[in-house]
């Protein structure tokens, strides 16, 4: 249970992991170091908890962290195909919660959501490098903060405990290409050391089409290859073209040491840079004129009563990237045998920049903007685990956080020219500051029985800026501030070995990014407006949970759900040319999810899962159409089925994925699917292979999306694809 004759949970932990004869069948696998800020076995967790291990994911031929996540029962990854690295494409929201910043992201219990939208980019953490990962579902404020209201992802690094070399390398479709290396050594007793570096490129696919408008004429070119289609909402639209192949190519590199201060005391220093860039190819237009050359400026006529205009600027889209650092330090010690103190304390520094064209804007040259958006932030935390009498485990400790924005937006004489800025159009600029403290009990009612009590409290202010000097307009908002609490109640009934009941209730909040309220810019001819005054948004929650593991190696679990949210961030549509953050009112989620994993054999699994979410707007006075609506970006229906094997020589999985379709718009009129823009229903699947040629030399082979299933998520994904793979382990 908790905790024996005044035993630390993580003495408990520890002795499991390294005396599994005798752990009664616990193993990593059943250990979540998330779920309560300390070590406990899954079924006694007071929430869902998935766990990934390494093997999982070299048995899938992961590229991704995020790619880990897309068969776990309650995840929704929405994601550009590719393994394209992106803070912002690529998003992972849990049990129909949507929105990147709504998922609190952790490596070894350090957040790294960055400081401007809490984006994540899942390609900063190397994958060889992952010794598990953890899900925790439902809202998770009372510990982890305001990102956490959909749940926690934790991502546990592997410390070293002997020399090892890694080297690996492969190339698959799309001219996808990777090299990474990796090194872990235990130097001494004390010392340890892990390395990585990994390069990663692809020449990408066409994924943006180029759309236009048209209007009643019969003055320009006639030409032809153009595609009637329509808009997600049924606007009529004429495919004349595609923006290219979107090429990428990314590096990263750490350096991680851990030192052993004393048989109870250890420290880690944790350094990692990341970096990556996006840009389109050459664009193609299907458009030609009757003597057959291409036609990509100037009127044309689409059919017998309609026209449209073209410029080269519809086919180009400028690049983009990202630079990230962050140096994590840790300290953890155990005193008198019951007292566990960790310390951490991160910063991080993070700069996207793109650049966009501006009208007269060409292949070669042209205006243009570029907006620089460094941001960063500090965090620090103490905690102190320790049992109050022989039934009470304590958790209790405080984290502060401070984030900053910078955003500037130049003019570029020459859009192909970083370099070519001629003067600075406006400038956003944001600070917010959180501090809280938290604390839970964990109690033995029995010895079947298992209470959580706990709650956070969070203060946050915030300040911001923006300076327009096309317009001569300067505005400074006033600091301001609030505070919320965030109490959750669990409790956890183990009325037989391998039965596990779970019920709890909890709230969560979380505050506006500096992002939402200080980031305005323009996309395509829109406008979407930050919003200062934006209030914090919070969700209260309860779910009831069964769980249960039966002695022919089934494992069954069942969780139904119900999330209530109030003044709900998002964005709408004013007019054609605004949308506007605001605070949405209130809306329901209800769910259930049901999964079942079976051993056929010692070396290969089955699983299946299905996920289900029924949500809608129950209040938006801002928005009235959109009550009674289903939410954006989260879909109906989820299910995932596969089988998962490994032996000596071979190990391979085999998974396929069903995703219902799903509304961007508001009022749900985006109903229209097959189309660029749209986002709908998709079954894909995947499968890897691999044999071991010899002790330190594997070959595997992955294929994804092997019928090669045509579907739209906005863009246009990339089909089926091939990925082959040497990794050497010596």
């Amino acid at each position: 249970m908790v905790k024996a004759n005044g035993i630390s949970l993580s003495m408990v932990a520890t002795a499991i992991i390294l005396n599994p004869l005798h752990a009664d069948s616990v193993n990593l696998g059943d250990i979540s170091v998330t779920a309560t800020k300390t070590s406990i076995k899954t079924s006694e967790a007071p929430a869902s908890t998935e766990i990934i291990s390494s093997e999982q994911i070299e048995n899938k031929q992961i590229e991704r962290v995020d790619e880990a996540l897309n068969d776990v029962a309650g995840v929704f990854v929405r994601s550009k195909g590719d393994h394209l690295p992106s803070s912002w494409a690529n998003t992972v929201s849990l049990r129909g919660i949507s929105g990147y910043s709504r998922t609190a992201v952790l490596v070894d219990g350090v957040s790294i959501n960055n400081a401007f939208s809490s984006g994540v980019n899942w390609s900063s953490v190397p994958i060889d490098d992952i010794e598990k990962v953890e899900v925790v579902k439902g809202p998770f404020s009372s510990l982890y903060g305001g990102s956490a209201m959909s749940g926690v992802i934790n991502i546990i690094r592997k410390e070293p405990t002997k020399q090892e070399f890694i080297i690996k390398s492969g190339y698959g479709s799309n001219d996808y290409k990777n090299a990474e290396f990796s090194y872990k050594d235990k130097l001494s007793d004390k010392l340890g050391i892990s390395i990585n570096y990994g390069h990663k490129e692809s020449n990408g696919y066409i994924s943006d089409l180029v759309l236009k408008t048209p209007s009643t004429g019969v003055s320009g070119t006639a030409v032809s290859g153009q595609k009637v289609t329509t808009t997600s909402t049924g606007s009529q639209k004429y495919i004349v073209g595609d923006k290219g192949d979107r090429s990428w190519e990314q590096d990263n590199a750490g350096i991680k040491l851990f030192y052993s201060l004393s048989n109870t005391a250890k420290i880690s220093v944790d350094y990692n840079h990341h970096e990556y860039e996006t840009e389109y190819n050459s664009f193609n237009t299907y458009l030609h004129d009757t003597s057959g050359n291409p036609v990509y400026t100037g009127s044309v006529q689409l059919d017998a009563t309609q026209e449209t205009t073209l410029s080269e600027k519809d086919f180009l889209f400028g690049p983009n990237g990202e630079e990230s650092d962050k140096l994590t330090l840790n300290y953890k010690d155990t005193f008198n045998d019951t007292i566990d103190l960790d310390m951490k304390a991160s910063y991080g520094a993070y700069n996207y920049w793109y650049v966009s064209q501006k009208s007269g804007a060409y292949t070669f040259g042209g205006p243009g903007t570029y907006t620089d958006i460094p941001n960063k932030k500090i965090y620090a935390s103490a905690q102190l685990n320790f049992p109050l009498g022989d039934y009470n485990y304590i958790t209790m400790g405080i984290d502060i956080t401070d984030s900053e924005l910078e955003k500037d937006i130049y003019t570029l004489a020459n859009w192909n020219d970083y370099n070519s800025k001629t003067s600075l159009q406006r400038e956003n600029n944001g600070e917010s500051a959180l501090k809280a403290f938290f604390i839970q009990n964990t109690i033995d009612i029995t010895d079947k029985l298992i209470a959580y009590i706990g709650g956070r409290y969070d203060y946050w202010e915030t300040k911001g800026q923006f300076n327009d000097y096309i317009n001569d307009a300067y505005i400074t908002y006033n600091k301001r501030d609030d505070s919320a609490f965030s109490p959750k109640v669990s409790l956890v009934y183990l009325p037989k070995k391998g039965t596990t009941i779970r019920t709890s209730w909890g709230k969560a909040f979380r505050a506006p990014s500096l992002s939402d309220m200080y980031s305005s810019y323009y996309s395509g001819a829109k406008l979407v407006q930050a919003s200062p005054t934006l209030k914090p948004e919070t969700v209260t929650s309860w779910e009831l949970g069964f769980e249960q593991k039966f002695t022919t190696a089934t494992h069954i679990k069942a969780t139904y759900y119900e999330n209530i949210l109030k003044d709900m961030m998002y964005s709408t549509d004013v007019n054609s040319t605004l949308n506007e953050k605001r605070n949405a009112g209130k809306a329901e989620i209800k769910g259930f999810e049901i999964e079942i994993k079976q051993a056929i054999t010692d070396n290969i699994s089955t699983f299946a899962n299905y996920t289900y979410n029924k949500t809608k707007m129950l209040e938006n006075d801002s928005r009235p159409t959109s009550v009674g609506k289903q939410l954006t970006y989260t879909p109906k229906r989820q299910y995932n089925i596969g089988l998962i094997g490994k032996n000596t020589l071979w190990n391979g999985s085999i998974i396929g994925s069903y995703v219902d379709s799903l509304y961007t718009k508001e009022d749900n009129s985006d109903t229209i699917k097959n189309v660029y823009g749209a986002y709908e229903s998709y079954f894909v699947l995947n499968a890897t292979l691999g044999y071991k040629i010899m002790e330190y030399l594997k070959a595997s082979v992955s294929v994804n999306n092997i019928f090669d299933t045509d579907y739209y998520q906005n863009t246009l994904t990339p089909g089926r694809t091939i990925y082959g793979e040497l990794r050497f382990k010596f």
